[in-house]
């Protein structure tokens, strides 16, 4: 699959799943982990081009971003929080390595 071709929607969508595991009954630790592992999933989908990392990256966090709403349950917060954090830490490596690496 072209990274092009990703759609971050579909990871999008199994993130808030995973929230909505977690406030169902899911621990913490477990939803945290499935986070994790969806993440990793999504960066070895889009290959090792750090301009379309940093992109896609983007998108996946604008996706997140409309169900992230201060009212919305603590136990869903906190998992959007850590996936929001993950996001941000692999957009931040992808133009960091995209800057210092390509010179």
């Amino acid at each position: 699959m072209n990274a092009l071709d990703l759609d971050v929607e579909a990871f999008a969508i199994r993130l808030r799943k995973l929230a909505a595991f977690h406030q169902s009954g899911t621990s913490i630790t477990d939803v945290k982990h499935q986070v994790d592992n969806t993440i990793q999933h999504m960066k070895d989908t889009i290959g090792k081009d750090k301009t379309q990392q940093a992109l896609k990256w983007n998108e996946l966090l604008i996706a997140l971003e409309k169900f992230s709403r201060n009212t919305a349950d603590p136990k869903w917060m906190e998992v959007m929080k850590h996936a929001r954090h993950r996001i941000k830490s692999r957009i931040q490596t992808a133009v960091y390595s995209r800057k210092h690496f390509n010179r």
